[in-house]
């Protein structure tokens, strides 16, 4: 018996489609050698914020940072010029801790004429919060050159503090 074109064609399909989707026979089960299975490996604890004065944020730089219409040297002429106020903010703490050393990172902003609009720390291996707030405080009273060009200037500053 022969079926019209349009009956046909959906019927082969149909056909060519269960012929095509048989399986491979089962294959025989195949005895591997068994080995201890590997522990997997420990999965690090996520590390608890950082307390006030401990290491933490950006990378403390070994030299200053300037983003701006300000000379990098105009502003470590300036500091250095500034450190009867700095010094002291370490100095002044030597007695009560003698091994206070370390390293603070300090980012301010400075204004067009030359003040020092915003400050705060940015890192600090120094872990001592009066000290790192002392020098935090100092830095907002510096005055630096007007700005060459620009409203602001970013600085991103490395106070060294040796034992």
């Amino acid at each position: 018996m022969l079926l019209p074109l349009w009956q046909a064609a959906p019927m082969f399909l149909l056909m060519t489609a269960l012929l095509a989707c048989g399986s491979d026979p089962v294959p025989e089960a195949v005895d591997e050698p068994t080995q201890p299975a590997e522990a997997a490996p420990a999965i690090p604890e996520p590390a608890a914020p950082a307390p006030a004065g401990s290491i933490g944020g950006e990378p403390i730089l070994p030299d200053v940072v300037v983003i701006g219409g300000i000379s990098a040297k105009s502003v470590s002429d300036t500091i250095d010029a500034g450190m009867t106020g700095i010094a002291p903010c370490y100095t002044g703490q030597l007695a009560a801790n003698a091994d206070l050393a370390g390293k603070v990172l300090v980012r301010f902003i400075i204004t067009g004429d030359g003040t020092v609009s915003r400050s705060r720390i940015k890192s600090t291996s120094l872990r001592h919060e009066p000290t790192e707030t002392c020098v935090n405080d100092a830095v907002t009273k510096l005055v630096f050159p007007k700005l060459q060009s620009g409203k602001t200037a970013i600085v991103v500053y490395p106070f060294v503090f040796p034992s």
